[in-house]
This record gives C-alpha cells, sequence and structure tokens, in this order.
C-alpha cells in the first residue's frame, strides 16, 4: 500500500490522523510518515486499514465465498484456511491462504496476488 492509497483510505473512513493511529495501534506521527511517504505502510497497518475498509462497506447478499468464485478444487479448499474458517471473501485478510494452487509465503507477495484478485478488488473497488 502506498502513501496515496493510505491517505485516501483514511480519509473515505473520516479519521483524523490521530483517530486511525490509535485504531492501528501507532502513533500520529507514524501515521503522518506513512501519508507523506517517508515511511512505507507496514504490514501489520495494511492489514488491520483494509480489514477496517472492507467492515465498513455495506454487505452483498447471496455473494459466493472465495474458493467458489475462483474455483478452488476440493484438494486445495482442505489446505486452505480460509476455507477451513468459512472466512468467506476476506480471504485476502487471513494469511495460509493457498492462491493459484500455492501459499504465499509473505504479506507483500500475498497482496500482489490479491490486488490482481476479483475477490478483493469487488471488496475494495475504490482502490482499484
Amino acid at each position: 500500500m502506498d502513501n496515496r492509497e493510505f491517505s485516501r483510505v483514511r480519509r473515505f473512513l473520516g479519521k483524523t490522523q490521530a483517530e486511525i493511529a490509535q485504531l492501528l495501534g501507532v502513533s500520529a506521527k507514524a501515521v503522518q510518515s506513512y501519508e507523506q511517504g517517508w515511511r512505507d505502510v507496514p504490514a501489520h497497518a495494511e492489514r488491520q486499514l483494509l480489514f477496517l475498509l472492507y467492515l465498513k462497506r455495506p454487505p452483498e447478499d447471496g455473494q459466493e465465498p472465495c474458493w467458489e468464485r475462483t474455483g478452488c478444487s476440493p484438494e486445495t479448499r482442505l489446505n486452505c484456511a480460509v476455507w477451513e474458517f468459512r472466512a468467506d471473501n476476506i480471504c485476502w485478510f487471513i494469511g495460509g491462504t493457498i492462491c493459484q494452487g500455492e501459499a504465499r509465503v509473505s504479506w507483500e507477495k500475498k497482496m500482489q496476488l490479491c490486488r490482481q484478485c476479483e475477490v478483493y478488488r469487488s471488496s475494495f473497488p475504490y482502490l482499484t
């Protein structure tokens, strides 16, 4: 997540820098640094911010869970944390997911894939 996207999400949530800092468990100075581009947004802050953004959006009725939308095989589902915990469409939030046949080791690699995925993009259409 770059500084512009971080700032856009914060404003969409209607939070000041101090308020979002409290929600993310970081200092207001850290938030200022993220938004100015002086510091990279750490994975834990990005993850929490996206989760808050996801919770703010209206629910979508009748949407299929990610494993059906992406056509995961029964074998893949058995090894995927999203299917195990029935996390439906917050697959982007949960580590240990199996996307396109393999688990991603780091948050950064996972998000590179997620940002291209229809499940993620439909959750955050204003970020794409």
